[in-house]
């Protein structure tokens, strides 16, 4: 498991157009990671990845991540979390 409060995001202009195109900038990216959130890891066609639920100026969203070496990760994509990620989220937050 990466050690979450390190990390370090690696990212290019494309990633920056792609999550920009779902209405999510690079700094509400970075402030999911300064609160609570949730990191799930997932298998993408045989791939290790991270699915990231967080809060970021009272949006909550999803983050996917792949690990790209030593607490670095490539940021996938990002956007708005459905209705029952959401509540999930939430359910969580109220548990801490």
């Amino acid at each position: 498991m990466p050690d979450w409060k390190n990390i370090k995001l690696l990212y290019g202009d494309n990633t920056l157009d792609h999550i920009a195109r779902h209405r999510v900038s690079l700094s509400e990216v970075h402030n999911v990671f300064d609160g609570f959130f949730i990191p799930y890891r997932i298998n993408v066609n045989g791939a290790l990845r991270y699915f990231v639920l967080g809060e970021s100026y009272g949006r909550v969203l999803v983050v996917i991540l792949e690990p790209s070496g030593t607490n670095e990760m490539l940021l996938i994509t990002a956007f708005d979390a459905p209705d029952s990620k959401k509540k999930l989220y939430r359910g969580k937050l109220k548990s801490e």
